[in-house]
């Protein structure tokens, strides 16, 4: 029996990618908070000039990236995503925002890929935090191949940047594809009953449901928003045309999420096609046993997401 085939994480696609960019551009910085990686190593052995760890201190992380920042340095902060979001809020606001310096704040361990170290670790209001921040672009890949090409397009852009990355090894959706991934969203499947907007480990489990409702003759379209900001608006408005309702996934809070953008633009741009927002409740997570048994237990998995669905959308009859 072979062995299965080895998964790249979005994380060390990124740093691979970025590795190479580092190497022609000496200005290029990373720096880390006590967080190391296998492709980290490349940085810190060839290129010791540009690669920087401050231990246990996510504000003089952010803090000493300021000041690089002004002096001419495109950084890169690396680590937990909770530690590089709701740790350093102030931080993100004045230093990146006020300022729209280019820095790009990497978070490993989106949603709940930290599933057994509870809330602490957990990151699920995150994209509410720094989407809320002016000049902040928010970056939320589902696969490696998206991660590896934000590497490229967070260097070319001077925007302060959040990128939000899995901390698992997530099957590629575009490897083997020609995708350009400058638009910030990539209609993955067609349908024509409804259409699902997913972001992150999310899009694998919208696959998965369009997958089940066409077993019941029910064809659902699916989108892949891998930038939360800004949204392209109107490619947007254009894949989803003609479709009669809309769901958005996110591992992630309802309150001011993905989905909460979507409808956002709903409302300003006088769209009335039905949206229904399936995400994380108004509530801690404390359960234990792995990320299946917490999307399980919060309706996150393939059978809640279809019941969520079937409750709550008009489908037709099964064909």
């Amino acid at each position: 029996m072979s062995d299965p085939k080895f998964v790249i994480g979005m994380r060390d696609a990124f740093f691979n990618a970025l590795y190479e960019i580092a190497k022609q551009d000496k200005n290029v910085i990373i720096i880390t908070a006590d967080n190391g990686a296998p492709t980290l190593d490349q940085f810190s052995q060839n290129l010791p000039n540009q690669f920087f760890t401050v231990g246990i201190a996510e504000q003089q992380m952010i803090g000493m990236a300021c000041g690089m920042a002004v002096e001419g340095k495109k950084v890169y902060t690396y680590a937990i995503a909770p530690f590089v979001t709701t740790r350093v809020h102030e931080f993100n606001k004045l230093c990146l925002g006020a300022m729209n310096l280019p820095i790009v704040n990497l978070g490993v361990g989106a949603g709940y890929a930290y599933d057994i170290m509870g809330p602490t670790h957990h990151t699920v209001e995150d994209i509410t935090i720094m989407r809320s921040i002016p000049n902040m672009k928010v970056h939320s890949p589902a696969d490696s191949s998206t991660a590896a090409s934000l590497a490229q397009i967070s260097y070319n852009d001077p925007s302060p940047q959040y990128i939000r990355f899995d901390r698992t090894g997530i099957p590629d959706l575009y490897s083997d594809k020609n995708v350009d991934f400058k638009s910030g969203l990539i209609k993955v499947k067609d349908g024509e009953d409804l259409c699902i907007i997913a972001t992150g480990i999310m899009v694998h489990q919208a696959l998965a449901v369009a997958s089940e409702l066409h077993k019941e003759g029910i064809e659902a379209g699916v989108i892949d928003l891998h930038r939360i900001k800004p949204i392209a608006k109107d490619i947007l408005m254009k894949c989803i045309q003609g479709y009669p309702q809309i769901v958005t996934m996110e591992e992630h809070l309802l309150a001011g999420g993905m989905g909460s953008a979507i409808a956002e633009i709903f409302i300003d741009e006088s769209i009335t096609t039905p949206i229904l927002r399936i995400g994380q409740d108004d509530k801690f997570v404390f359960d234990l046993g792995g990320r299946q048994a917490i999307w399980e237990a919060h309706g996150l998995d393939v059978a809640g997401i279809l019941k969520q669905i079937k409750e709550k959308l008009i489908l037709p009859i099964a064909r």
